[in-house]
C-alpha cells in the first residue's frame, strides 16, 4: 500500500539524502514507500547535533523518537508528526523490528560526544553503527539480509568526504588516506556479498569507488576540497548498478 509522505519530507530528503533517494526511487512503488520512510526518520536523527546547543538538549531529542518508537510498537494511537506518521505505516506494512530501528537511534547518538576516534577500527565501529544499521534496514525492507558490510563502506567514505569538518574533532587522530584505504576495503567485501533484488536499498554504495577516485587525486585537499561528483554522473551509475545487479 502507498505510505502518505508529505512532499515537505521529500523535498528535505532530496536536499540532505540525495543519493539515498535517488537510489530508492528505482525500487517498485511500495519498497520505494518504505525506504522513504525509513531515511526520513534517519533524516531526523541526523540533524539533532546539529541543530542542539548542547549534548544533553540532544539526548533529549533521541529520547523523544524512543517514545515514538514506544508508541508506533505499542497499543493505541502514536503522536502527530510528519515523519512519524509515515515511519509508523513503514512498520505496520514491512514488520521491521523495533531493534533494527533502535540500532539507528544508538548510532546516530554518538554524534554528540566529540571524543575523537583512535583508530580506522574505532571510525569502522561508527561506521557499522550509523549507515551500516541504517542500511540493514533498508535491506530488510527490500526483502533480504544483510548489508552492514555495503554501509560500512558508505559510513566510512562519508567521513572521509567529511573530513574538513571534523579534522579538528572526531578525526583529528586519523589520516586522510587511512580512511580511504578502509572504505575501498570494505566496498570490495561489500561488492561480492550484494544479491539483485537488495540493491534499491543500497545502489547509492556503487559510488564509493567514484567518490574515493576523485578523493585520491594528487591535487586534493582533504581539509579544504570537497569531491566533485555530478548529479547526471550519479544517476547513470546508480541505474547501471540496479540494471546489472551488482555493485
Amino acid at each position: 500500500m502507498p505510505i502518505d509522505i508529505s512532499s515537505s519530507v521529500i523535498d528535505r530528503l532530496n536536499e540532505v539524502d540525495p543519493d539515498r533517494i535517488r537510489a530508492a526511487r528505482l525500487a517498485d512503488p511500495d519498497i520505494r514507500d518504505h525506504l522513504f520512510a525509513l531515511y526520513a526518520f534517519h533524516a531526523e536523527l541526523a540533524k539533532i547535533p546539529e541543530i542542539v546547543s548542547e549534548p544533553m538538549v540532544g539526548q533529549i531529542r533521541y529520547q523523544w523518537w524512543r517514545d515514538c518508537l514506544n508508541e508506533i510498537y505499542g497499543p493505541g494511537l502514536g503522536r502527530a508528526h510528519d515523519v512519524s506518521n509515515p515511519l509508523a505505516e513503514m512498520v505496520a506494512q514491512s514488520g521491521i523490528s523495533r531493534f533494527m530501528l533502535d540500532r539507528i537511534i544508538d548510532g546516530r547518538e554518538r554524534d554528540l560526544d566529540p571524543t575523537p576516534f583512535n583508530s580506522v577500527n574505532d571510525a569502522t565501529d561508527y561506521a557499522d553503527a550509523t549507515s551500516g544499521a541504517l542500511a540493514q534496514a533498508a535491506v530488510f525492507l527490500c526483502g533480504g539480509d544483510g548489508g552492514l558490510t555495503a554501509g560500512r563502506a558508505w559510513g566510512l567514505t562519508g567521513l572521509a568526504r567529511s573530513y574538513r569538518y571534523y579534522t579538528d574533532g572526531m578525526l583529528s587522530q586519523l589520516a586522510f588516506g587511512d580512511l580511504l584505504s578502509a572504505s575501498g576495503a570494505a566496498f570490495d567485501q561489500a561488492r561480492a556479498e550484494r544479491s539483485k533484488d537488495t540493491l534499491p536499498g543500497l545502489a547509492y554504495v556503487s559510488l564509493v569507488p567514484g567518490f574515493i577516485k576523485r578523493m585520491g587525486r594528487t591535487d586534493y585537499d582533504s581539509k579544504a576540497d570537497v569531491p566533485d561528483y555530478p548529479p547526471f554522473a550519479k544517476q547513470w551509475r546508480l541505474f547501471r548498478t540496479v540494471v546489472r545487479g551488482r555493485l
